[in-house]
């Protein structure tokens, strides 16, 4: 019997595996297992997006234009080299699409966020696998890998799912050494999260190099997940190679006010940012106390690894914490072996969640 046949190449694309969110027979759950903010939006981006209700009926700006001048304005950026998008995975499809093909290659790093590689295989690329050093980024393992086929670099900075994160100094080194016909991605998903004087996002670069596109995303420390809203700042031929190939509405009407916003919202931004800090150090060291390793973390979230007793390893830990309401989320398709992540929550999901592993480590 004749039926529709894909590609072949879509076949070998491995679905992506999202954070569980429910759990059977459980009315309460305490979910840190996909890095979204605890604190959900502010009161300016509530009322904003209640406001575009009223609009509903009308498609929404194609181009974001109040929304790239409310980009550029916060970052002081050139408006005509941003691109919005229907989250920032969005734009990870469309790059990959664009500037690669089959006999091409992606370069991703070995932990480096999963869904890189699906866009790649979707793309008809090959992919292949730069290894990090103690779950951080390697500049010299990365250009180790570069070949005449090398079309795109992914790079997540912070990387996820290990909190790491790498200096602009060696950024800027892989940048130099780069052929400028290779595409270098920096993924800043958690840029807002970081607090080191030695990191930048990408806008530096984007400004100095031809061939870095940053990318952005409102669903971390804004707290709009729900609402599908990234961005991208590149060179403006890169930019017009994206809106190209964008669907001519992406960014729904509601996202674009909410995002406007959300940049507006300083105070709520800064406080969430603050918060985070405080609370992780302190989970850091309630569970470096029970001997448990913690990969140093500048992100809203920590990967732990567990002791290889059958008893307290991460799929005994992980079996005990699902008994009990808390999702943490498996990282075993990163070849993180034996660790689980965990997003920080509010201070009260965070002492619950200390408090069980302390006392399930301790029997």
């Amino acid at each position: 019997m004749s039926k529709p046949i894909p590609k072949s190449h879509i076949l070998k694309i491995p679905p992506y595996e999202a954070g569980i969110s429910q759990l059977p027979k459980k009315k309460k759950i305490i979910k840190l297992s996909s890095n979204e903010s605890p604190y959900g939006a502010g009161n300016k981006v509530t009322k904003a997006y209640i406001a575009a209700l009223a609009k509903l009926n009308r498609y929404p700006d194609s181009n974001c234009d109040k929304l790239k001048k409310a980009i550029a304005k916060k970052f002081s950026l050139d408006y005509k080299s941003i691109v919005c998008s229907n989250g920032s995975d969005e734009l990870i499809t469309l790059i990959a699409k664009s500037f690669a093909g089959a006999g091409d290659e992606i370069l991703c790093t070995e932990h480096g966020f999963s869904y890189y590689r699906i866009a790649a295989i979707a793309a008809g690329a090959n992919t292949k696998i730069a290894k990090e050093v103690n779950c951080s980024v390697n500049v010299d393992n990365i250009l180790k890998q570069v070949t005449k086929r090398t079309k795109i670099i992914f790079l997540a900075n912070p990387g996820n799912p290990t909190g790491t994160y790498i200096a602009l100094g060696e950024i800027k080194k892989l940048c130099d050494q780069l052929p400028k016909k290779i595409l270098l991605v920096l993924d800043g998903a958690y840029a807002e999260f970081v607090d080191k004087n030695d990191y930048d996002p990408g806008i530096r670069l984007v400004k100095k190099y031809s061939n870095v596109i940053m990318i952005r995303t409102f669903s971390k420390i804004y707290g709009l997940s729900g609402l599908r809203l990234g961005w991208a700042y590149c060179s403006t031929e890169v930019s017009k190679i994206l809106n190209r190939v964008r669907n001519p509405f992406n960014v729904n009407t509601a996202a674009q006010e909410a995002g406007i916003a959300a940049l507006k919202d300083t105070k709520f931004i800064k406080k969430i940012a603050e918060k985070n800090i405080k609370l992780r150090n302190w989970v850091v060291s309630r569970l470096q106390a029970r001997s448990l390793f913690i990969y140093p973390s500048v992100t809203n979230f920590i990967l732990i690894r567990f002791p290889n007793d059958r008893k307290r390893n991460a799929n005994a830990t992980n079996k005990f914490l699902v008994r009990n309401g808390i999702i943490l989320r498996k990282v075993d398709e990163y070849n993180l072996k034996n660790c689980l992540r965990l997003t920080i929550g509010r201070k009260i999901e965070m002492k619950t969640v200390v408090t069980k592993l302390e006392r399930f480590l301790k029997n």
